[in-house]
């Protein structure tokens, strides 16, 4: 049957500007477009998943409603629409007008009539289905078996039939109104009979049947309930008339004006890129490709072709194409040593770049996009005609490794580290210059979190990618060594051709910023090589010690489970917060300070002032603190050693952060805690190769370092310029003593005022870490700002340039978008202003520390020592040294960190020795 696509438009205005509420989405303005976005991303959902033929916007009619005059208080309770929303509100009508989308209004009616009154004649004259788009349960007394309703969800769209309506609420579509009627709907203020819930209610109409039949029979209904109902009555009657939808209201009605067409993304472009609506854009772009077969500058196809599973998009001009022989090899090393650059890809059977093995290779240039197959399965081999084995390898091995080890030619990637680690395991070292798409897009903006190959090819190519599922169906079961070989090389071979596609537009992106530009290639490109042969090294750990240390826990743990027992003489479950809370709050008595969905919370910020009032909760704390130790580091680190090297290696990522800063994971090992002994006791597991050392440098107080030398402040950078300790500096300052005469607890509360200020922390969050009040933190924080105020100068320049230019950027040009800071709201805003704070001076610490990483490894390649980095942790440098190059590895390493840089302050490192982690700071 042909569907009529009918959507409520303002009840999805409401629910999209309302879904992104905690974090709004901006245009390049920093204005609101939460409501834009999910209007348009819930109708080409919805086109898509439905397939209507035709399709209508319903819009509110300008006016007094005619549900006003039967009743002056309909509505009167609902709060104004926020401003924010207000604007969106013509934006997306206007993008309506452009896109060629049908929307209609007729003044003194609401939405709800205009879609009871299409709905019913689009059925009734034509005999057709209508599909309504709306979250409105009102909405459901139209729902019929010509009717029904797509109620979007979180991530999908709930289709509502008459079963549905029942299985749900109990009621059939008929009974809606009088459900209505009986439990009123506070969000319209329809008042319903007082009393009667949706549970009453529900029952009533299941006995009954209607609202004049439950009335009919007040003789037999519940004594209580029948007083409600007496009472409530003119009510009731007149609640069911506000709830009805007008289904005939008279109006030119031409199906034909509704009939679907492609939407006219040529007229809303510029609107559309003007609200950063890109991925909107690329919705539009693959609904118009797929069902008319139009392509973004308007022109047709000459067939509709749907991208369908296992059947790669095919892309003009090259044909993905499986190389067979060693000859054909050959012939594509020439053809990319003429060309002087070109992108490759691996499929691999797994992550582990040590043990795992290479699927395929793919290669792409301008002109061509061919696949190397490798570890393929026996049914592969024998569809594509080619014997993989041990002559094979070292054939494809001797052809591949002059290509990529040439230092004339360029190549490129997506998540380049992850494909050259493997290739160097297989023996293929990776030299020259190198340009990896994902990073140049970070680049770009640190703020951008979507950075996947597929990603970047829709946003920039409007081209739709086959993805992993599609090819392999079954991922629980199955591999890329399971599928048909045809779709392998169509999947393999389009990585690498979007990949080079990917690297001519973004090359030329980077081009527009210069200082972007040389962050790129100067800064991140050349650290990736770093991270490669560091992951490739590996840290090596004491499993023993682990062993023997998480036994230890284990023994401590059940010491502090007894104590606690004791407090409240019974046994509980401490990893249960359910029952944590009864304990706090029901037995202890203690006070609720902070309330969750689900009851009083019991996080660490709350166990932490609640530590003060009752022993148990100090054990508690200390037991979370155990626990979390032992099977984060002591359980887990030992079982992450490498079976074929001994040692672990984790993953350092380059776009994990938006300031710029180093992350890794499997395992995490910035995250191991500093400040305490537990921290300390799980860094001394890591110990150096048999024979070395370890040695940790790192710089002295870096980001106090930075805000004095870009703040120029007198006191902040004479201090520094002096050679003076910046905390009893401060504290001097705070408490009007000469330095001599501070003491260490004042010494430690300049500390924390110096780090409070950097990260914008507020009175309240500074009373709390100094446990005084929050005047005295006021009265901190004042006295900070009097006495450095060329700080307070600096933070509200820094402040004001990111409200001008909308991002912050650190000293070597990175780059963070920020829309928070021009935020309505004064929470989310004051957060935007410690962004652009915290980027500049966090950003630029961890863009100097990999500077100085850079400079190192090529120094030691030069010297051609032994002795390697293999940790950083933020502003920490970890190498495993040979003992007779500790002399000149620390030379290396103060030369590199300290001298080269355009900097007026002198920059000081601290460097380290020792036979474990643990030993060193």
């Amino acid at each position: 049957m042909k569907k009529f696509l009918v959507i409520d438009a303002f009840g999805l205005i409401f629910k999209s500007y309302y879904a992104f509420i905690n974090r709004p989405l901006t245009n390049k303005n920093g204005k609101n477009t939460s409501a834009v976005f999910g209007f348009f991303k819930s109708l080409i959902s919805v086109l898509k998943k439905e397939k209507p033929e035709y399709i209508l916007v319903a819009l509110e009619g300008e006016g007094e409603c005619f549900r006003n005059k039967i009743y002056p208080q309909y509505k009167a309770n609902r709060p104004p629409a926020p401003d924010d929303l207000k604007y969106q509100i013509p934006v997306i009508i206007n993008l309506l007008d452009k896109l060629d989308i049908p929307h209609i209004f007729k003044n003194s009616y609401e939405a709800d009539d205009i879609i009871g009154t299409v709905c019913t004649k689009f059925a009734d004259e034509s005999g057709k289905k209508a599909v309504i788009l709306s979250s409105d349960k009102d909405l459901m007394q139209l729902i019929n078996d010509k009717v029904s309703m797509c109620k979007p969800e979180k991530t999908e769209f709930n289709l509502f039939d008459e079963k549905k309506v029942v299985e749900e609420y109990g009621i059939t579509p008929e009974q809606v109104v009088d459900y209505l009627a009986l439990t009123g709907d506070a969000s319209d203020n329809i008042p319903g009979v007082k009393g009667i819930g949706p549970k009453s209610a529900s029952g009533l109409l299941q006995q009954y049947g209607s609202l004049e039949k439950i009335y009919e029979n007040l003789d037999v209904v519940p004594l209580k309930t029948k007083e409600k109902l007496e009472a409530g009555k003119a009510l009731a009657f007149l609640s069911k008339k506000l709830a009805t939808i007008e289904t005939q209201i008279e109006m030119d009605f031409n199906i034909n004006e509704y009939e679907k067409k492609p939407l006219n993304i040529n007229a809303a472009l510029f609107d559309l890129q003007n609200e950063n609506l890109n991925s909107i854009i690329k919705d539009i772009d693959d609904y118009n490709l797929n069902f008319f077969g139009i392509k973004k500058d308007g022109g047709q196809i000459e067939e509709k072709q749907e991208i369908k599973k296992n059947d790669a998009p095919k892309l003009v001009p090259h044909e993905y194409r499986l190389i067979k022989t060693t000859d054909d090899l050959k012939k594509v090393a020439d053809d990319i040593k003429k060309s002087g650059v070109f992108a490759f890809d691996i499929e691999s059977t797994g992550f582990d770049f040590l043990t795992d093995r290479i699927i395929s290779l793919s290669l792409a240039t301008k002109k061509f996009s061919v696949v190397v197959p490798f570890y393929i399965s026996m049914f592969q081999q024998k569809e594509a005609d080619v014997e993989i084995n041990d002559a094979y390898f070292k054939s494809a091995k001797e052809i591949l490794s002059p290509v990529f080890s040439d230092e004339s030619i360029t190549k490129i990637g997506s998540n380049l580290k992850f494909d050259i680690k493997f290739l160097k395991t297989f023996g293929i070292n990776t030299c020259g210059d190198i340009f990896d798409t994902m990073i140049a897009e970070y680049c770009l903006d640190a703020a951008n979190n979507i950075l996947g190959l597929k990603d970047l090819s829709e946003k920039y190519l409007y081209h739709k990618m086959v993805h992993y599922k599609d090819v392999v169906e079954d991922t629980k079961k199955n591999t890329l060594q399971d599928v048909p070989l045809d779709s392998l090389v169509n999947y393999s071979g389009q990585d690498a051709d979007i990949t080079y596609r990917l690297y001519e537009v973004l090359r030329e992106k980077l081009r527009e910023n210069k200082k972007i530009e040389e962050l790129f290639y100067f800064i991140e490109m050349p650290l990736v090589k770093v991270l490669v042969d560091m992951e490739n090294m590996g840290v090596v750990i004491d499993k023993n010690y682990l062993v023997d240390f998480s036994s230890h826990l284990e023994t401590e743990i059940s010491a502090i489970n007894e104590k606690m027992n004791a407090l409240i003489n019974r046994e509980f479950n401490p990893n249960s917060p359910k029952q944590i809370a009864e304990i706090l709050f029901k037995e202890l008595k203690l006070p609720v300070i902070k309330k969750t969905k689900t009851g009083p919370s019991t996080d660490v910020d709350v166990l932490t002032k609640l530590a003060k009032e009752h022993p148990f909760v100090g054990l508690l704390l200390e037991h979370r603190t155990l626990t979390k130790i032992k099977s984060t580091y002591s359980d887990a680190l030992p079982q992450m050693i490498n079976t074929k090297t001994g040692k672990i290696h984790t993953t350092y990522m380059q776009t994990g952060t938006q300031t710029g800063r180093l992350s890794s994971k499997d395992p995490n090992l910035q995250n191991i805690p500093i400040k305490t002994d537990i921290g300390r006791k799980i860094r001394t597991a890591f110990i150096p190769s048999k024979g070395n050392i370890l040695i940790s440098a790192d710089y002295s107080q870096i980001e106090l370092f930075l805000l004095a030398e870009f703040s120029e402040d007198e006191n902040l950078f004479g201090a520094f310029n002096s050679g003076e300790d910046i905390h009893y500096k401060t504290a001097s300052l705070l408490f009007g003593k000469s330095g001599k005469n501070v003491t260490k607890d004042e010494r430690k509360i300049g500390k924390t005022v110096n780090f409070g200020v950097l990260y914008g922390q507020s009175p309240f969050a500074l009373a709390e870490d100094l446990d005084i009040t929050r005047k005295e933190a006021a009265e901190f924080i004042n006295r900070y700002f009097l006495n450095y105020s060329g700080i307070a100068r600096y933070i509200e320049e820094l402040k004001q340039l990111c409200r001008d230019k909308g991002y912050a950027e650190t000293f070597w040009g990175r780059k963070r978008s920020i829309p928070e800071i021009y935020d309505r709201n004064k929470m989310r805003q004051g957060y935007g202003e410690r962004m652009a704070v915290n980027t500049v001076i966090q950003g630029t610490a961890a863009d100097l520390i990999k500077i100085a990483m850079i400079r190192i490894a090529k120094k030691i390649a030069e010297l051609k020592l032994k002795s390697k980095l293999i940790l950083q942790v933020h502003d920490e440098l970890i190498f495993d040294a040979v003992k007779d190059e500790k002399d000149i590895l620390i030379s290396v390493i103060k030369e590199s960190m300290e001298t080269g840089y355009d900097f007026k302050l002198k920059l000081k490192t601290s460097v380290e020795t020792g036979t474990n982690w643990g030993e060193l700071h």
